[in-house]
Protein backbone atom coordinates (compact mmCIF):
# COMPACT_ATOMS: atom_id res chain seq x y z
CA UNK A 1 0.00 0.00 0.00
CA UNK A 2 1.35 3.55 -0.83
CA UNK A 3 2.51 5.34 1.80
CA UNK A 4 2.05 8.96 0.12
CA UNK A 5 -0.62 8.99 -2.96
CA UNK A 6 -0.82 12.24 -5.22
CA UNK A 7 -4.52 12.40 -6.96
CA UNK A 8 -4.68 15.46 -9.74
CA UNK A 9 -2.54 18.02 -7.86
CA UNK A 10 -2.02 21.24 -9.55
CA UNK A 11 -0.41 24.19 -7.81
CA UNK A 12 -1.51 27.87 -9.32
CA UNK A 13 0.59 31.17 -8.00
CA UNK A 14 -1.36 34.24 -9.01
CA UNK A 15 1.26 37.57 -8.58
CA UNK A 16 -0.01 41.15 -9.28
CA UNK A 17 1.25 40.76 -13.30
CA UNK A 18 0.94 37.25 -13.64
CA UNK A 19 -0.33 33.74 -13.43
CA UNK A 20 2.16 30.80 -13.04
CA UNK A 21 0.93 26.99 -13.39
CA UNK A 22 4.02 25.13 -11.38
CA UNK A 23 2.45 22.00 -10.90
CA UNK A 24 -0.53 20.53 -13.79
CA UNK A 25 -2.40 17.52 -13.33
CA UNK A 26 0.40 15.53 -10.93
CA UNK A 27 -0.02 11.58 -10.05
CA UNK A 28 2.28 9.52 -8.32
CA UNK A 29 2.47 7.10 -5.53
CA UNK A 30 5.49 6.66 -3.19
CA UNK A 31 5.76 2.65 -1.57
CA UNK A 32 6.55 2.08 1.87
CA UNK A 33 10.15 1.96 2.63
CA UNK A 34 10.64 3.35 -1.22
CA UNK A 35 13.69 5.52 -2.12
CA UNK A 36 11.80 7.90 -4.67
CA UNK A 37 13.20 10.25 -6.80
CA UNK A 38 12.08 13.28 -8.12
CA UNK A 39 14.22 14.55 -11.32
CA UNK A 40 14.21 17.87 -13.26
CA UNK A 41 15.46 21.24 -14.28
CA UNK A 42 15.33 24.32 -11.99
CA UNK A 43 11.65 25.83 -12.00
CA UNK A 44 10.00 22.68 -13.40
CA UNK A 45 8.41 22.76 -10.07
CA UNK A 46 9.78 19.98 -8.00
CA UNK A 47 10.74 21.95 -4.71
CA UNK A 48 6.99 23.12 -4.76
CA UNK A 49 5.99 19.66 -5.27
CA UNK A 50 7.97 18.44 -1.83
CA UNK A 51 6.47 21.51 0.03
CA UNK A 52 2.98 20.17 -1.14
CA UNK A 53 3.63 16.72 0.06
CA UNK A 54 3.41 17.87 3.52
CA UNK A 55 1.14 21.44 2.92
CA UNK A 56 4.04 23.78 3.56
CA UNK A 57 2.52 24.59 0.45
CA UNK A 58 -1.27 24.36 -0.14
CA UNK A 59 -2.17 22.41 -3.49
CA UNK A 60 -4.81 24.70 -5.68
CA UNK A 61 -6.52 21.42 -6.45
CA UNK A 62 -6.26 18.07 -6.28
CA UNK A 63 -5.64 15.58 -3.22
CA UNK A 64 -2.54 14.54 -1.06
CA UNK A 65 -2.81 11.15 1.09
CA UNK A 66 0.22 10.43 3.70
CA UNK A 67 -0.92 7.15 4.86
CA UNK A 68 -4.54 7.18 4.28
CA UNK A 69 -5.00 11.02 5.49
CA UNK A 70 -6.31 13.47 2.96
CA UNK A 71 -4.48 16.35 4.28
CA UNK A 72 -6.90 18.78 3.06
CA UNK A 73 -9.43 17.51 5.38
CA UNK A 74 -6.63 17.94 8.79
CA UNK A 75 -6.98 20.94 10.99
CA UNK A 76 -3.70 22.74 11.78
CA UNK A 77 -2.98 20.96 15.26
CA UNK A 78 -3.18 17.76 12.87
CA UNK A 79 -0.98 19.06 9.95
CA UNK A 80 1.91 20.10 12.98
CA UNK A 81 1.67 16.24 14.21
CA UNK A 82 1.50 14.82 10.65
CA UNK A 83 4.93 16.40 10.17
CA UNK A 84 6.18 15.29 12.67
CA UNK A 85 6.47 12.09 11.06
CA UNK A 86 7.68 13.87 7.71
CA UNK A 87 11.26 15.11 8.44
CA UNK A 88 13.16 17.24 5.83
CA UNK A 89 16.12 18.04 4.79
CA UNK A 90 17.07 20.89 2.76
CA UNK A 91 19.88 22.24 -0.10
CA UNK A 92 21.48 24.85 2.99
CA UNK A 93 21.29 22.83 5.58
CA UNK A 94 19.28 25.27 7.74
CA UNK A 95 21.03 24.82 11.19
CA UNK A 96 20.97 26.94 13.80
CA UNK A 97 24.49 28.70 13.76
CA UNK A 98 23.94 30.20 16.96
CA UNK A 99 23.32 26.41 18.33
CA UNK A 100 26.20 23.91 18.81
CA UNK A 101 25.55 20.66 16.91
CA UNK A 102 23.81 18.44 20.13
CA UNK A 103 21.31 21.50 20.58
CA UNK A 104 20.56 21.69 16.99
CA UNK A 105 19.42 18.14 16.67
CA UNK A 106 17.38 18.32 19.99
CA UNK A 107 15.71 21.05 18.96
CA UNK A 108 12.61 19.80 17.47
CA UNK A 109 12.16 17.24 20.41
CA UNK A 110 12.54 20.13 23.43
CA UNK A 111 9.86 21.81 21.20
CA UNK A 112 7.47 18.76 21.32
CA UNK A 113 8.00 18.11 24.74
CA UNK A 114 10.81 16.14 25.14
CA UNK A 115 12.20 15.94 28.32
CA UNK A 116 15.71 18.04 28.23
CA UNK A 117 17.88 14.63 29.12
CA UNK A 118 16.36 11.95 27.12
CA UNK A 119 16.32 14.48 23.99
CA UNK A 120 20.17 15.05 24.75
CA UNK A 121 20.46 11.14 24.84
CA UNK A 122 18.59 10.63 21.68
CA UNK A 123 20.35 13.34 19.88
CA UNK A 124 23.90 11.67 20.49
CA UNK A 125 22.81 8.24 19.16
CA UNK A 126 21.83 10.03 16.01
CA UNK A 127 25.10 11.59 15.87
CA UNK A 128 26.35 8.47 15.96
CA UNK A 129 24.52 6.79 13.52
CA UNK A 130 25.40 9.81 11.31
CA UNK A 131 29.46 9.50 12.33
CA UNK A 132 29.62 12.90 14.38
CA UNK A 133 29.86 12.13 18.11
CA UNK A 134 33.06 14.03 18.37
CA UNK A 135 31.42 16.71 17.04
CA UNK A 136 28.21 17.39 19.43
CA UNK A 137 29.83 20.36 21.04
CA UNK A 138 31.11 22.09 17.99
CA UNK A 139 28.91 24.59 16.15
CA UNK A 140 28.37 24.70 12.16
CA UNK A 141 30.56 27.52 11.74
CA UNK A 142 33.20 25.06 12.48
CA UNK A 143 31.90 22.19 10.25
CA UNK A 144 32.21 21.22 6.87
CA UNK A 145 29.74 21.06 4.35
CA UNK A 146 28.95 17.51 4.25
CA UNK A 147 29.27 17.43 8.14
CA UNK A 148 26.18 20.12 8.36
CA UNK A 149 24.02 17.83 6.24
CA UNK A 150 24.82 15.38 8.45
CA UNK A 151 23.79 17.47 11.20
CA UNK A 152 20.37 18.14 9.53
CA UNK A 153 20.11 14.51 8.68
CA UNK A 154 20.07 14.03 12.35
CA UNK A 155 18.06 16.24 13.27
CA UNK A 156 15.30 15.30 10.63
CA UNK A 157 15.20 11.89 11.90
CA UNK A 158 14.67 13.04 15.66
CA UNK A 159 11.27 12.89 15.98
CA UNK A 160 11.05 9.11 14.15
CA UNK A 161 9.78 9.78 11.52
CA UNK A 162 8.52 7.03 8.97
CA UNK A 163 8.32 9.89 5.83
CA UNK A 164 11.92 11.67 4.93
CA UNK A 165 11.97 14.29 2.39
CA UNK A 166 15.38 14.99 0.89
CA UNK A 167 15.07 18.95 -0.90
CA UNK A 168 18.18 18.89 -3.55
CA UNK A 169 20.03 18.03 -0.19
CA UNK A 170 23.33 17.00 -2.15
CA UNK A 171 23.59 20.07 -4.46
CA UNK A 172 25.53 22.09 -2.51
CA UNK A 173 28.28 19.22 -1.74
CA UNK A 174 31.34 17.96 -3.92
CA UNK A 175 31.50 14.70 -5.43
CA UNK A 176 32.89 13.01 -2.46
CA UNK A 177 30.63 14.18 0.03
CA UNK A 178 28.12 13.74 -2.41
CA UNK A 179 28.39 9.72 -2.27
CA UNK A 180 29.19 9.76 1.59
CA UNK A 181 25.39 11.06 1.91
CA UNK A 182 24.10 9.03 0.02
CA UNK A 183 25.64 5.80 1.44
CA UNK A 184 24.19 7.01 4.24
CA UNK A 185 20.86 7.86 3.28
CA UNK A 186 20.86 4.01 2.08
CA UNK A 187 21.97 2.77 5.35
CA UNK A 188 19.35 4.50 6.74
CA UNK A 189 16.34 3.35 4.62
CA UNK A 190 17.90 -0.41 4.93
CA UNK A 191 18.44 -0.24 8.94
CA UNK A 192 15.09 1.38 9.78
CA UNK A 193 12.60 0.98 6.83
CA UNK A 194 12.01 4.82 6.53
CA UNK A 195 10.71 5.88 3.48
CA UNK A 196 12.62 9.05 1.66
CA UNK A 197 11.96 10.97 -1.64
CA UNK A 198 14.67 12.91 -3.57
CA UNK A 199 14.25 16.04 -4.83
CA UNK A 200 17.75 16.39 -7.38
CA UNK A 201 18.37 17.86 -10.64
CA UNK A 202 21.36 14.80 -10.80
CA UNK A 203 20.84 11.72 -12.58
CA UNK A 204 23.68 10.38 -10.90
CA UNK A 205 21.98 10.88 -7.54
CA UNK A 206 19.20 8.89 -9.18
CA UNK A 207 21.15 6.13 -10.41
CA UNK A 208 22.45 5.64 -7.31
CA UNK A 209 20.37 5.76 -4.71
CA UNK A 210 16.75 5.50 -5.73
CA UNK A 211 14.52 2.47 -6.54
CA UNK A 212 11.76 4.98 -8.38
CA UNK A 213 12.47 8.07 -9.83
CA UNK A 214 9.43 10.92 -11.35
CA UNK A 215 11.00 12.77 -14.36
CA UNK A 216 9.40 16.50 -13.82
CA UNK A 217 9.34 18.80 -16.54
CA UNK A 218 7.62 22.15 -16.91
CA UNK A 219 5.36 21.23 -13.99
CA UNK A 220 4.37 18.24 -15.33
CA UNK A 221 5.46 14.42 -14.97
CA UNK A 222 6.47 13.03 -18.07
CA UNK A 223 7.57 9.73 -16.76
CA UNK A 224 7.77 7.68 -13.58
CA UNK A 225 8.16 4.16 -12.95
CA UNK A 226 11.47 1.91 -11.39
CA UNK A 227 15.12 3.71 -12.46
CA UNK A 228 15.67 0.17 -13.87
CA UNK A 229 12.99 0.35 -16.23
CA UNK A 230 13.10 3.78 -17.56
CA UNK A 231 16.99 3.39 -17.56
CA UNK A 232 17.04 0.77 -20.03
CA UNK A 233 13.77 1.77 -21.94
CA UNK A 234 13.22 5.68 -21.16
CA UNK A 235 10.33 6.92 -23.34
CA UNK A 236 9.95 10.79 -22.67
CA UNK A 237 11.96 13.01 -24.20
CA UNK A 238 12.94 14.10 -21.07
CA UNK A 239 14.42 10.66 -19.92
CA UNK A 240 16.21 10.04 -23.29
CA UNK A 241 17.83 13.49 -22.51
CA UNK A 242 19.24 11.97 -19.16
CA UNK A 243 19.80 8.44 -19.95
CA UNK A 244 20.69 8.74 -23.94
CA UNK A 245 22.31 11.90 -24.09
CA UNK A 246 23.83 12.06 -20.44
CA UNK A 247 22.31 15.28 -19.68
CA UNK A 248 21.39 16.53 -16.80
CA UNK A 249 18.40 18.83 -16.20
CA UNK A 250 20.31 21.78 -16.15
CA UNK A 251 21.82 21.23 -19.65
CA UNK A 252 18.55 20.45 -21.15
CA UNK A 253 18.74 24.11 -23.06
CA UNK A 254 21.84 25.00 -24.12
CA UNK A 255 21.10 22.91 -27.37
CA UNK A 256 24.56 21.06 -26.85
CA UNK A 257 24.98 17.98 -28.69
CA UNK A 258 26.35 14.73 -27.42
CA UNK A 259 27.53 13.33 -30.32
CA UNK A 260 30.92 14.61 -31.44
CA UNK A 261 30.45 17.21 -34.26
CA UNK A 262 33.44 15.51 -35.77
CA UNK A 263 31.73 12.12 -36.96
CA UNK A 264 31.80 11.49 -40.30
CA UNK A 265 28.82 12.25 -42.21
CA UNK A 266 27.83 8.53 -43.59
CA UNK A 267 28.25 7.35 -40.07
CA UNK A 268 25.57 9.34 -39.09
CA UNK A 269 23.67 7.80 -41.73
CA UNK A 270 23.67 4.79 -40.06
CA UNK A 271 20.77 3.00 -38.44
CA UNK A 272 21.38 3.86 -34.60
CA UNK A 273 20.48 1.51 -31.33
CA UNK A 274 21.25 2.05 -27.93
CA UNK A 275 21.44 -1.63 -26.12
CA UNK A 276 21.86 -1.98 -22.37
CA UNK A 277 24.07 -5.19 -21.31
CA UNK A 278 22.19 -7.11 -18.09
CA UNK A 279 22.34 -10.39 -16.16
CA UNK A 280 24.28 -13.43 -18.77
CA UNK A 281 24.54 -11.07 -21.67
CA UNK A 282 27.49 -9.36 -20.49
CA UNK A 283 29.72 -12.58 -20.63
CA UNK A 284 29.28 -13.22 -24.33
CA UNK A 285 31.09 -11.17 -26.51
CA UNK A 286 27.84 -10.31 -28.94
CA UNK A 287 29.24 -7.36 -30.66
CA UNK A 288 32.17 -9.56 -32.12
CA UNK A 289 29.83 -12.49 -33.19
CA UNK A 290 27.27 -10.23 -33.98
CA UNK A 291 30.00 -8.93 -36.89
CA UNK A 292 31.09 -12.22 -37.81
CA UNK A 293 27.56 -13.54 -38.11
CA UNK A 294 26.17 -11.19 -40.75
CA UNK A 295 30.05 -10.23 -41.97
CA UNK A 296 28.77 -6.18 -41.64
CA UNK A 297 30.52 -3.17 -39.84
CA UNK A 298 28.96 -2.18 -36.65
CA UNK A 299 30.17 1.02 -35.67
CA UNK A 300 30.80 1.55 -31.85
CA UNK A 301 29.64 5.39 -31.03
CA UNK A 302 29.97 5.30 -27.58
CA UNK A 303 30.37 3.01 -24.32
CA UNK A 304 29.94 2.98 -20.74
CA UNK A 305 29.51 1.40 -17.55
CA UNK A 306 26.73 2.94 -15.36
CA UNK A 307 25.79 2.16 -11.51
CA UNK A 308 22.11 1.58 -11.21
CA UNK A 309 20.67 1.10 -8.14
CA UNK A 310 23.95 -0.50 -6.97
CA UNK A 311 24.26 -2.60 -10.26
CA UNK A 312 26.74 -2.33 -12.95
CA UNK A 313 24.87 -1.88 -16.07
CA UNK A 314 26.56 -1.42 -19.88
CA UNK A 315 25.62 0.52 -22.36
CA UNK A 316 26.54 1.26 -25.60
CA UNK A 317 25.76 3.22 -28.87
CA UNK A 318 25.65 1.15 -32.37
CA UNK A 319 25.94 2.64 -36.00
CA UNK A 320 24.54 -0.63 -37.60
CA UNK A 321 24.59 -1.39 -41.18
CA UNK A 322 23.46 1.30 -44.12
CA UNK A 323 21.90 -2.48 -45.40
CA UNK A 324 18.49 -1.50 -43.69
CA UNK A 325 17.46 -5.46 -44.33
CA UNK A 326 20.75 -6.26 -42.21
CA UNK A 327 20.44 -3.75 -40.16
CA UNK A 328 17.17 -5.47 -38.94
CA UNK A 329 18.72 -8.75 -38.88
CA UNK A 330 21.22 -6.59 -36.37
CA UNK A 331 18.31 -5.45 -34.25
CA UNK A 332 16.76 -8.82 -34.12
CA UNK A 333 19.96 -11.12 -32.99
CA UNK A 334 20.71 -7.85 -30.50
CA UNK A 335 16.97 -8.68 -28.82
CA UNK A 336 17.16 -12.54 -29.17
CA UNK A 337 20.68 -12.14 -26.64
CA UNK A 338 18.50 -10.39 -23.83
CA UNK A 339 19.54 -7.35 -24.81
CA UNK A 340 17.45 -4.17 -24.02
CA UNK A 341 17.70 -2.13 -27.94
CA UNK A 342 16.37 1.10 -27.94
CA UNK A 343 16.23 2.59 -31.64
CA UNK A 344 17.23 6.06 -32.05
CA UNK A 345 18.07 6.75 -35.52
CA UNK A 346 16.00 9.55 -35.36
CA UNK A 347 17.42 11.64 -32.70
CA UNK A 348 19.80 14.49 -33.47
CA UNK A 349 21.87 13.82 -30.33
CA UNK A 350 22.24 10.69 -29.24
CA UNK A 351 25.98 9.78 -27.84
CA UNK A 352 26.75 10.10 -24.09
CA UNK A 353 28.68 12.45 -21.90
Amino acid sequence: MPVIEIKNLSKTFINKDSTVEALKNINFSVEKGDIYGIIGMSGAGKSTLVRCLNFLEIPTSGTVLVKDKDLSTLTAPELRKLRCNMGMIFQNFNLLMQNNVLDNVTFPLTIHGTRKQDARDKAMKLLQTVGLSEKALSYPAQLSGGQKQRVAIARALACDPEILLCDEATSALDPQTTQQILELLKKINRDTGITIIIITHSMNVVREICHSVAIVEKGEIVEDGLVEEIFTHPKSKAARRLIIEGKDPDQWENGEESVPSTLPEKLMENRRVRIVFSGTSSYEPVIANMILTFSSQVNILYADTKDVNGIARGEMILGLSTDSAIAEKQVSYLKERGLAVEDISGEASEGGA
